[in-house]
């Protein structure tokens, strides 16, 4: 099969990790794959090129392009879906529409398949002309949006994965080091862009009830964002400079070391792939994550493989961060279920055949008219 796999991003994000991750596992199953994505700034096309992926030079495909840019993006798209692609995969809404536009009125083999990060992603006019979508958890499953698409065999969950033998349990001192920490510190962490939706805001809240328990416990902050200035403040106004560090980012094999420094790691919001793989990695490094109760959240860690608590209620997180940091034999138990979890439900492995089955199902049915 000929695949073209579309992100209209340029740079190595959490959808382009995903995007990637897929492509390889495609190849390694015979498949003939190409990646078309932003080709402006960034480090995708570099990454991609590395990997062994050819990429669409000839588009855009940004989602700051002008009417006359994208244009020239759907008749590139067009040339080249005439030339040979069987399935084309999108991840983003820009890229999505890109695709349907140059599609139209060719023949009847190609297939189009959307990513949709939440159940609200994509638009009614794309969804309708798309012949399937893949959703990150089954919550997103059940909308009521896509309730034709699930008559129709044209819907299916697939969780993000992760690779356990790369995110795996084993000693680091590293961030500990850099953060001037001692081996028995108290250590919770986020691993997050630092921006308000990621909900930086409720776990410092959190952390002043956490340290009237626990005053020996640090936050490490590991990320960057747009929302820096503002987290910086309110540690400063809560009185929290002394607990909380600022770790910045830590990307590739360190971000397996930050992991591995931590005691406990949380999440409270998805990122833009709504997969929330940055909980599988947690959990594959056998830290027990305290999460909000929101999907893909609460169907990752399941019963057993960490802390689910109400979104939005910073006395519910307080309390399962202290219990947590205050008792090493619940976190190593925790830990331990969570790597369990993961090599039975998450693994590329798993990803890759129920993705490959689905484009079989997809490629089977009547066209999207």
């Amino acid at each position: 099969m000929r695949v073209l796999l579309t992100l209209a991003s340029s740079s190595m994000t959490g959808p382009a990790e995903r995007l990637l991750g897929d492509a390889e596992l495609l190849r390694a199953e015979g498949h003939e794959v190409t990646v078309a994505c932003d080709t402006g700034p960034g480090n995708l096309v570099e990454i991609a090129t590395a990997r062994g992926f050819p990429v669409a030079s000839e588009l855009r495909l940004s989602r700051r392009s002008g009417p006359l840019e994208m244009l020239r993006d759907v008749a590139a798209l067009r040339r080249r879906l005439r030339a040979g692609v069987d399935l084309v995969h999108a991840h983003f809404s820009h890229d999505h529409h890109m695709v349907l536009l140059a599609a139209r009125g060719l023949g009847p083999g190609l297939r189009i398949v959307r990513s949709l990060e939440t159940e609200q992603s994509g638009s009614r006019w794309a969804l309708r002309r798309s012949d399937g979508l893949e959703v990150p958890c089954q919550a997103v499953l059940a909308a009521p949006r896509l309730a034709r698409f699930r008559r129709e065999g044209r819907v299916v969950a697939i969780a993000s994965a992760v690779d356990p033998a790369r995110f795996s349990a084993g000693p680091s001192n590293r961030l500990r080091e850099q953060l001037n920490l001692s081996a028995t510190t108290p250590l919770v962490g986020i691993v997050a862009r630092i921006k308000p939706e990621r909900r930086h805001a409720d776990l410092l809240a959190a952390f002043v009830q956490v340290g009237r328990v626990l005053p020996s416990a640090v936050l490490a902050i590991i990320g960057r964002g747009e929302g820096l200035p503002a987290i910086e403040a309110q540690v400063a106004a809560l009185g929290l400079s002394g607990r909380v560090r600022f770790a910045g980012y830590w990307a590739r094999d360190e971000l397996v070391e930050a992991y591995r420094g931590l005691d406990v790691a949380v999440w409270l919001a998805l990122g833009n792939d709504g997969g929330a793989r940055g909980v599988l990695e947690a959990m594959a490094v056998g830290l027990p994550v305290v999460a909000y109760d929101l999907p893909p959240m609460s169907e990752q860690l399941g019963q057993g493989a960490g802390r689910l608590v109400p979104a939005g209620n910073v006395t519910a997180l307080a309390e399962a961060l202290a219990d947590l940091l205050s008792d090493p034999a619940q976190r190593a138990a925790l830990g331990a279920a969570a790597r369990e979890r993961v090599l039975e439900r998450f693994t590329r492995a798993r990803r890759s055949a129920t993705l490959l089955s689905f484009y079989a199902r997809v490629s089977e049915l009547p066209k999207v008219r």
